[in-house]
């Protein structure tokens, strides 16, 4: 192939190809091997790679009469909204833990308690194990890429102290913590325009709530700041991004809220907030938390009634299909499909071997 394309247009068309066949062509010479697994190829291809979304499962099997984790990944957000699971094959979940900490360029950091951090690409099934940190008291963890040093880091804060984990050196090192006491957050992390956010809520000795408040890590500078909300004595626990901007979703009183900045800037966080949807009843009532990323203006959320889809736009409400009667959705992540940790860690295919004929029949 070099012999009649430049190096230009086999680069250009290799970062648009899936992941299937780009680990098919790395054995089939060194320069090809060399290419695709260059740094710079892997985040070229991460950044032209289509969205896919990963649905964590728990399933009944009736061969083994036990509850076992499955994952599936689908190719295009509109499979959420017709059947999900046509020609999409469950395979086994490589952790027992299923906190999914957050999602970047196809990695997803999962903590397990009394285990361990783990990165893992489930498009191309391998994981790297991080190391205990310093402290286990009262851990909070965000992760997320900084773009500075194009390096992926893992932040925890604790009581006793804060530091970050860093992928390329393999270690932890402590950082200033937030200036205000230790918050209680309210809301899974959401990770927009370099910087780590949640929503987090000052509370008493009561448990009666005082204010709240978006608090932010910049991944890159590694330092705490505070962005306050449109309305803090409204109900807020969820930060999300919609259509591009930041948003919260608030409610109070059985009405509800989606307000977006429009104009981001890490150096005003008094920018203004403006509503963009409202609501006369709370859509999202009973909800136990909504997925951090809307998925193409979707919101998607988990409350009593199962897994529901909406769009905010339309007031479109409805439940998410199941893989089968007897699972239940239990994480759902979006993600890129890419190369990210590809020659690093260790495979997962021992623990993903896909479901056997007879639970794939159990899937119709």
């Amino acid at each position: 192939m070099s012999d009649h394309l430049s190096e230009d247009v086999i680069v250009e068309i290799f970062s648009r190809l899936p992941v299937k066949p780009l680990l098919r062509f790395r054995s089939v010479s060194k320069s090809l091997r060399d290419r695709i697994g260059s740094p710079n190829f892997i985040r070229l291809h991460t950044l032209r790679s289509p969205k896919k979304l990963t649905i964590i499962h728990r399933a009944r099997c009736k061969e083994e009469s036990c509850n076992k984790l499955i994952y599936t990944l689908h190719d295009s957000e509109d499979h959420l909204f017709c059947n999900p699971y046509i020609r999409v094959t469950p395979v086994e979940y490589p952790f027992k833990s299923i906190r999914i900490v957050g999602s970047c360029n196809g990695v997803l950091c999962v903590y397990e308690s009394r285990i361990g951090i783990n990165l893992w690409n489930p498009s191309i099934r391998r994981k790297v194990t991080v190391p205990d940190p310093p402290s286990s008291d009262r851990l909070i963890h965000g992760f997320g890429f900084d773009p500075i040093i194009q390096d992926y880091k893992i932040l925890r804060i604790s009581d006793a102290g804060s530091s970050v984990y860093t992928l390329k050196t393999r270690s932890w090192h402590e950082i200033a913590s937030p200036t205000r006491r230790f918050p209680d957050v309210s809301s899974c992390q959401c990770l927009f325009n370099g910087a780590l956010h949640w929503v987090v809520k000052l509370t008493d000795s009561y448990d009666v709530c005082h204010y709240r408040y978006i608090m932010t890590f910049d991944l890159s500078s590694e330092a705490f700041s505070t962005i306050g909300l449109p309305e803090p004595s409204w109900e807020t626990s969820v930060v999300t991004i919609i259509k591009d901007c930041l948003a919260v979703i608030s409610s109070k009183c059985g009405k509800s809220k989606i307000w977006v900045k429009k104009e981001y800037d890490n150096t005003n966080t008094n920018t203004a907030w403006c509503v963009a949807y409202r609501f006369n009843t709370d859509p999202f009532k009973g909800a136990m938390r909504v997925f951090q990323r809307s998925i193409d203006g979707y919101l998607v959320f988990n409350n009593f009634k199962g897994i529901m889809i909406s769009n905010p736009e339309s007031r479109f409400l409805r439940d998410l299909r199941k893989l089968r009667r007897s699972s239940f959705i239990v994480e759902m992540n979006t993600c890129e499909e890419s190369l990210e940790l590809l020659g690093l860690g260790t495979s997962c295919d021992h623990h993903n071997e896909p479901i056997s004929e007879s639970q794939k029949k159990q899937n119709k």
